[in-house]
């Protein structure tokens, strides 16, 4: 019951990040600091202009950071949350899926079978 328990944490956990687009949004941040550099870089802006742009693109970045914090909180909390109700239940021991989400094995076999289904998605849509 563990292994089972465990595999539907890992499997809402990546179904809510992906609902709640977080890879796009932490790929953002990176689009955000590539600007903010070009900013720096770019000798025909003033240094009152690059302030004004460094200070929106530091605003960007923090309403990602909370956006990226809060979705990963919700995205891990809520199927924490079910195998704690299933455990209050009695159906499932949540102690043992805590085991189980620790144990190295596990963790390496979500890994592979997790990149495995990302390649092949990112394949399919191209």
């Amino acid at each position: 019951m563990a292994l089972i328990g465990a595999s539907l944490v890992v499997l809402g956990f990546a179904t809510l990040a992906h609902l709640m687009n977080l890879v796009p949004k932490s790929m953002s941040v990176l689009d955000h600091s590539r600007g903010a550099v070009a900013v720096l870089r770019d000798s025909n802006l003033s240094d009152d202009e690059k302030e004004s742009a460094l200070q929106a693109s530091a605003l960007g970045l923090l309403r990602l950071l909370i956006q990226l914090l809060v979705g990963s909180a919700v995205a891990a909390l809520v199927p924490i949350g079910v195998i704690w109700l299933l455990d209050v239940l009695g159906l499932m021991s949540f102690e043992a899926v805590l085991d189980m989400l620790a144990n190295w094995r596990f963790l390496l076999a979500a890994t592979v079978v997790g990149t495995g289904v990302s390649w092949a998605l990112q394949r399919a849509r191209a």
